[in-house]
């Protein structure tokens, strides 16, 4: 199945994508992102969202993909020896001299062709893959027919872009923003000067577009073999993350989005998917009035996607309960198995037995966690008893196991 990609601009947006259900997520560190203004990842923040997504199953990106000049790359190395350390999952990155440096000081860090790149063709996709690329970021400016042709004809992983805010310019090559005010988009700092009222004869605002929204085409671009689905948005807030991951769940699922609630989070006059559709019609808009009034209404509601954890593995459990003698769980989950000594020797029932039935139904309470449990077995020999509290410490034991499990691999 596609993966859907969600963006992190911060610490905040985390649970938003983890809890709605995303299987990756793309974030930055302070320095070589190309969103310098978004909230960004610590060293120890990364390496903290790193366990918490592993432990899910999520697989973490980190975004080195702003133009490096030759002073700095002293300073990028060591960015990548920490983003190495923490465990993340590869590296986004446009320029061919950071991925070199990248690649030399921490060889065991996939490297993604960041959007800014401007990989449009197969060819442009098969020199990633021979400069050492495990995946390209396919330009938002494709249509479906040339996607196909790349996923068809390289051996590379893709990445395509299916919602989010477009450039009127081929993605990460313009360069207004530092004509205007010295803020270059290219090192993270564009200030969206194509958002103002620019005129064309009668026609107003003609350099800024409506967001892309290709949602709805997931499983076409699944059938083609796209690796990931990616949402735009490291400045947006949460609930858009959460609400465009729940429209991406909803599809794949075989059910109908909810387009309106997504259009009201945030919109620039509606969605376009004219690249990908080969037309390019109808592709100005702007943030109206009616954009902000709506989004207003809309994101109080959209916490409700992302106000519980996502249900993402299920654990076997097998109890050994027998008087005098401590009580094990043998754990199953993700194909793994591994033995719990729980620290716990049940006592003689004096006034009344603990049943099974009590056991289990008290260790399938474990809302507030990522796990389901599924198949409970309890061997229990005698007349015994067994505490709430004790009970509940055993379910507490065998979810902090599985976490551990989860992140081994």
């Amino acid at each position: 199945m596609i993966e859907i990609l969600a963006p992190c601009g911060g610490e905040e947006h985390l649970p938003a994508a983890l809890n709605s259900g995303a299987d990756a997520v793309y974030l930055g560190a302070p320095r070589f992102s190309a969103r310098r203004n978004a909230q960004n990842f610590t060293d120890s923040q990364l390496s903290a969202a790193v366990r918490e997504c592993h432990i899910s199953g999520v697989k973490v990106y980190v975004t080195l993909n702003t133009v490096v000049f030759d002073d700095e790359l002293a300073e990028l190395a060591r960015t990548a020896e920490g983003i190495a350390d923490a465990g993340v999952d590869g590296v986004i990155v446009q320029d061919f001299g950071a991925a070199r440096v990248i690649h030399q000081t921490a060889p065991g860090l996939r490297l993604h062709a960041s959007t800014q790149m401007t990989v449009t063709s197969a060819a442009g996709a098969e020199f990633a893959r021979k400069h050492g690329f495990s995946r390209v970021v396919l330009a938002r400016e494709m249509s479906r027919d040339e996607i196909a042709r790349v996923v068809r004809n390289v051996d590379i992983e893709t990445e395509v872009f299916v919602h989010g805010a477009l450039c009127v310019c081929v993605s990460g090559q313009c360069l207004m923003s530092a004509m205007y005010g010295g803020r270059s988009g290219n090192r993270g700092l564009c200030a969206q000067p194509c958002r103002l009222d620019f005129t064309c004869g009668e026609r107003n605002n003609v350099l800024s577009l409506k967001d892309l929204s290709i949602i709805e085409k997931l499983p076409e671009l699944n059938e083609l073999g796209v690796t990931s689905a990616k949402i735009e948005g490291r400045m947006k807030r949460p609930e858009y993350v959460a609400a465009a991951v729940t429209a991406c769940r909803q599809v794949l699922a075989g059910e109908k989005p909810d387009m309106e609630s997504l259009r009201a989070v945030f919109s620039r006059s509606g969605f376009t998917r004219s690249y990908y559709d080969g037309s390019l019609y109808d592709m100005q808009g702007i943030r109206t009035k009616d954009d902000v009034e709506a989004a207003s209404a809309a994101l109080r509601e959209m916490k409700r996607l992302y106000d519980k954890p996502y249900k993402r593995h299920t654990i076997d459990v097998s109890l050994d309960i027998a008087q005098g003698r401590e009580i094990t769980a043998a754990i199953t989950t993700g194909g793994r198995t591994c033995v719990l000594d729980t620290g716990i020797v049940p006592e003689t029932a004096i006034n009344r037995a603990v049943t099974t039935e009590e056991i289990e139904a008290r260790l399938r309470k474990t809302g507030g966690t990522i796990y389901e449990m599924n198949i409970i077995s309890v061997s229990m020999n005698g007349s015994l008893s067994l505490s709430a509290s004790q009970i509940n410490s055993i379910r507490r034991g065998i979810i902090a196991r599985a976490d551990d499990m989860w992140l081994r691999g």
